[in-house]
């Protein structure tokens, strides 16, 4: 699908292969692109599946058609990797989850930590930046975006979900693989803000089993670790 030029679609309102988009999604086809009937486009419902569709009615402000192609699964990786990242200044934690979404996390979780900066935290805007970062990268998901929480809360929703840690001086991620179990279909990775984790919350998720990795000798900040985590664990264990 190298054409491939997504829109989103309610999964309401997809009807027996029919489907019709909101005024957002189109205006965009209208005004913007100015596509025309009959005109191939492709679709996400934000719960793992793309389409293939054909418009076939513009009005004033909807479009739509026929569905003809469904695929399962488009765009996402075969293991769901959750992220966990401290909080950070807003415009580095907005690159973070953009980033990240582009990257393929299923789920973030902003954590409030011991160093964490406290800001106001705009998720309505989040999730915008989160819907359209999954649009432009060809993804079928819509990752979730979740209010800030404790450490100790999180940690607490993770049981039977292998933990990675991003610690400097600990094992190389790439001996990752061979840590975690063959048939592993979910982790969960987090990532201290700056500053790094306290010696307390280091403490707190060793008595979770966690596994504590390094992504090398320099010292990164914790939007730059998002992407490179994120990047390497998808490749170690899914091949992507």
């Amino acid at each position: 699908m190298s054409d491939f030029r997504s829109f989103f679609v309610n999964p309401n309102n997809i009807d027996n292969n029919h489907f019709f988009l909101d005024e957002i999604e189109s205006h965009h086809i209208i005004n913007v692109l100015r596509l025309k009937l009959y005109d191939n486009i492709y679709l996400i419902n934000g719960e793992g599946v793309a389409y293939k569709a054909n418009i076939e009615k513009i009005s004033k402000d909807k479009v739509s058609g026929t569905i003809t192609e469904e695929f399962p699964g488009f765009g996402e990786p075969l293991c769901e990797i959750n992220l966990a990242v401290g909080l950070i200044k807003p415009s580095r934690m907005q690159w973070a989850i953009e980033k990240s979404t582009e990257c393929g996390v299923a789920n973030i979780f902003p954590i409030e930590m011991d160093r964490s900066i406290k800001r106001s935290f705009n998720i309505k805007r989040y999730k915008s930046i989160i819907k359209s970062s999954a649009k432009q990268c060809a993804r079928s998901m819509i990752p979730n975006i979740y209010e800030p929480q404790s450490l100790l809360n999180w940690l607490a929703d993770q049981i039977n979900i292998p933990i990675i840690v991003c610690l400097q001086n600990s094992k190389n991620i790439l001996e990752l693989k061979n840590s975690l179990p063959k048939e592993c279909d979910k982790i969960s990775l987090i990532i201290g803000p700056e500053g790094g984790f306290t010696n307390s919350e280091i403490l707190m998720l060793k008595k979770y089993n966690s596994l504590f990795i390094s992504l090398g000798n320099r010292r990164l900040r914790t939007e730059s670790a998002v992407v490179s985590a994120v990047s390497i664990i998808s490749q170690l264990l899914t091949g992507e």
